[in-house]
């Protein structure tokens, strides 16, 4: 009965874990991550091993959270099946020991049940997440509640804020079943309650408005990178940039130029003249080289910028590892095919990256992966920034729900720091989102189309946009160690 006890608990955090995935989207029912959290809580209670239950409980929550890397790896990575499944799942099973060491921690630390010990240490994970190698700051809990009322927290404090109340709701319903209590229920239902009076900043459309075209070519990704289609590429950009002649700025998306653009231009030429006879500025994603003085050698930047008016360039400042870089490189490279993708040997900027200058604005940019980063996109709107353009390529996760998930981060961005965000992709989704990151217009995946629209500089200062994730992890740091005092006094009060 034991061994079967601990089975059946082991399968439970297994598809607990997996659960949270539906609170994200593309599916969008954010009541999972409450049950997932109340369950992995509860479930932690009687696991003998933190460290094992965690492991468990992450390999699932990643497993079913980003299993789109996949995608990536077997379809344009050219890995067979079987490799390919091996990878991801050590990939989903690494990433799940950040769980393994977050729920360790916790038995380790409180014998007794503690709510907000739990609650502490999750937020203090995910914060971990968004810089630990690199970071990998995706499926955080805020994110699946950005359309119900606590979305009101993210201007306030962040995404980490609207985890924050998801968490405290959790322990509050987790303590409610544990005691068999209906005050604490009662409470929990109160503050979600309570989020929909939060005050909202009202959107100014009464300022400067400036015409968008975003341009989605719907390249396939098996094409992009062959020379041979160059210039079809370019000439379809350029024709489907002819559909939005009345358009101030004209958005190509990530590496839309899929070669060095130092090599670039006899092609681009004709293009960019008649998009400079009809005045307007061109913003493309594009590969580029630069001589590093410090390495004496040549660097790959993946890099956005305007092509048309006043040059402005922006580097990449957060890389994907196996994907823009290879991590371990003198031993990996051509070790397998995955690890010779196009476009791998990208390297970070050697000089500090501030806003982009589009014509005579001031945007924060974020290539593709780097939305996610919610303190990244915060600098370069403090930079002055009165808009946030990010680029992408999410062609490499076609069929999955990668792309909806990476929409829904960007939408979060927009509500931490109220501003318009315009986001141009090459297969979708093409989305153009307003400061209370609501979706205004957005093209369907797999087409190639245009999208044009109207957005409103913005300069007005949001609580997150002062003060960042520092509050709420301030708050939690001060909340950890109370509980944690608390609980050393309990257990020796036992003995």
């Amino acid at each position: 009965m034991p061994r079967a006890s601990a089975a059946l608990q082991s399968v439970l955090m297994l598809l607990a874990g997996a659960g949270t995935t539906l609170s994200f989207a593309p599916f969008s029912w954010p009541i999972f991550s409450l049950v997932v959290v109340i369950s992995a809580y509860l479930l932690l209670q009687k696991s003998r091993s933190g460290f094992r239950s965690g492991w468990i409980f992450g390999s699932g929550f990643f497993g079913a959270g980003v299993s789109w890397v996949y995608v990536s790896i077997h379809y344009h990575g050219g890995m067979g099946v079987i490799p390919a499944v091996s990878m991801t799942l050590a990939f989903c099973l690494g990433l799940g020991l950040l769980f393994a060491l977050q729920f360790y921690l916790y038995k380790r630390l409180f014998r007794y049940p503690s709510p907000l010990g739990f609650a502490g240490l999750w937020l203090g994970f995910e914060w971990l997440r968004s810089w630990l190698f690199t970071g990998f700051p995706w499926l955080y809990l805020g994110y699946g509640w950005i359309d119900t009322s606590l979305a009101n927290l993210a201007p306030l404090g962040g995404v980490w804020l609207v985890s924050s109340a998801v968490l405290i709701v959790a322990m509050l319903l987790a303590y409610a079943i544990q005691h068999r209590s209906a005050k604490p229920l009662i409470l929990g239902v109160l503050l979600l309650s309570a989020s929909a009076l939060l005050p909202q900043k009202a959107i100014n459309t009464e300022g400067r408005a400036i015409d968008v075209a975003l341009i989605q070519p719907n390249i396939s990704q098996s094409l992009k990178w062959q020379q041979s289609h160059f210039e079809e590429h370019i000439r379809r950009l350029g024709e489907l940039s002819r559909e939005a002649e009345s358009a101030q700025w004209v958005i190509w998306p990530e590496t839309a130029i899929p070669r060095l653009i130092n090599n670039s231009f006899d092609t681009l030429s004709p293009w960019l003249n008649e998009l400079e006879q009809r005045k307007q500025i061109l913003v493309s994603g594009f590969p580029r080289r630069e001589w590093n003085e410090a390495l004496e050698r040549w660097t790959y930047l993946n890099s956005l910028g305007t092509l048309t008016g006043f040059p402005s360039i922006y580097d990449k400042q957060r890389l994907v590892p196996f994907g823009e870089y290879i991590p371990l490189e003198h031993w990996l490279r051509g070790a397998i095919e995955f690890f010779n993708l196009p476009m791998s040997s990208f390297s970070l900027p050697t000089t500090p990256q501030g806003s982009l200058q589009v014509g005579d604005q001031q945007v924060a940019a974020a290539i593709c992966y780097e939305i996610a980063y919610p303190e990244l996109v915060r600098a370069g709107v403090a930079a002055g920034a009165g808009l946030i353009i990010t680029l992408s390529n999410d062609t490499w996760f076609t069929g999955s729900h990668a792309p909806a998930q990476h929409l829904q981060i960007a939408r979060m961005r927009a509500l931490e720091n109220h501003r318009w965000l315009i986001r141009a992709t090459n297969n979708g989704l093409t989305a153009v989102v307003d400061p209370k990151g609501r979706i205004v217009e957005t093209l369907s995946q797999g087409e190639a189309a245009v999208l044009t629209t109207r957005v409103w500089p913005s300069y007005e200062q949001t609580l997150y946009q002062r003060f960042g994730s520092y509050p709420t992890l301030l708050f939690w740091l001060v909340t950890f160690v109370t509980a944690l005092i608390y609980s050393r006094r309990h257990r020796s009060l036992k003995h």
